[in-house]
């Protein structure tokens, strides 16, 4: 019953921040109506997990569907925060490396219908926190005039680099929790912590969403 209530406590919080991206969408600068979009598709994506549990038992294709969905939306959000060219060129070049990569590896290595994809999470998990410290450099060498906690950029790049190295060092150290069954609640609840205050900073950021950023960012 409460690893239920904490599942469905998730859905209504991704709710939550569905519903402010699609209020505010208008008012959004690209990058912030990219995350809208993404808040959408996580939404869905989670009710669907749900359904497959339920049915199935079996949560693995969502998970490969979301490892690589993700990943595409943060990384297109980061294109266009950044304003260094070269780092634009790499965010390009990790995701066409890392899509074609993610279909093999739910074909070959991690069995799309059976296997976490773990071989696809930790590197763009890693590349998600290389580029939130990236983008924190660009903002302490060109500060906007935005008060910092008025920037919707600020709270989404905190937001990734928690997530990244939170989810990171969770999935790094799973072979540890699965020879200790009783790590278990351990593992559910720190897993679930994280997806909890990802998404709540996401909503923050979609929320207090500047356009006046949009000269200083893009």
């Amino acid at each position: 019953m409460k690893h239920l209530i904490t599942t469905y406590l998730y859905d209504v919080i991704l709710l939550g921040v569905a519903m402010i991206g699609i209020i505010r969408f208008n008012q959004q600068t690209l990058p912030f109506r990219i995350l809208a979009i993404a808040a959408i598709c996580t939404l869905s994506l989670v009710i669907l997990e749900d359904i497959f549990i339920a049915r199935y038992q079996n949560n693995a294709p969502i998970y490969h569907i979301e490892a690589i969905s993700g990943y595409t939306f943060y990384t297109l959000i980061y294109y266009h925060l950044f304003t260094d060219k070269l780092i634009k060129r790499f965010v390009i070049f990790s995701l066409i490396i890392l899509i074609p990569f993610s279909i093999y590896n739910a074909i070959y290595l991690q069995s799309f219908i059976k296997i976490f994809p773990t071989f696809v999470n930790l590197p763009t998990l890693g590349l998600l926190a290389i580029m939130s410290l990236l983008l924190f450099n660009q903002m302490l060498t060109a500060p906007s005039h935005v008060p910092l906690l008025r920037q919707s950029v600020f709270w989404y790049n905190s937001a990734i680099l928690f997530y990244s190295t939170t989810k990171f060092l969770n999935i790094g150290l799973s072979n540890t929790y699965t020879r200790d069954p009783s790590l278990d609640n351990i593992v559910f609840y720190l897993w679930y912590f994280t997806d909890y205050i990802f998404a709540l900073l996401q909503g923050i950021a979609l929320f207090i969403g500047v356009k006046s950023y949009k000269t200083h960012a893009l």
